[in-house]
């Protein structure tokens, strides 16, 4: 990207959010965890949404996060 180029820091997460984000679709969630990761976690009830609604830290919106074994992942 030439650095004359500004850079667009919105985005849209409404995809990521409806695959990864509820908890009808956890085992999604898990899969790509298990997947960045390498590791082999296998019942996505395991799993903990830590979202937290209409929060603004630092110009960031915390849109999905999630606990794994007492590892807050964002």
């Amino acid at each position: 990207m030439p650095m004359d180029t500004p850079v667009n820091r919105k985005y849209k997460d409404r995809l990521f959010r409806f695959l990864f984000g509820t908890e009808e679709r956890k085992s999604n969630l898990l899969s790509l965890y298990n997947a960045l990761n390498e590791s082999h976690y296998d019942d996505p009830n395991d799993l903990e949404f830590t979202t937290i609604q209409d929060f603004i830290y630092m110009g960031y919106k915390n849109d999905v996060s999630f606990l794994v074994e007492d590892y807050m992942n964002l």
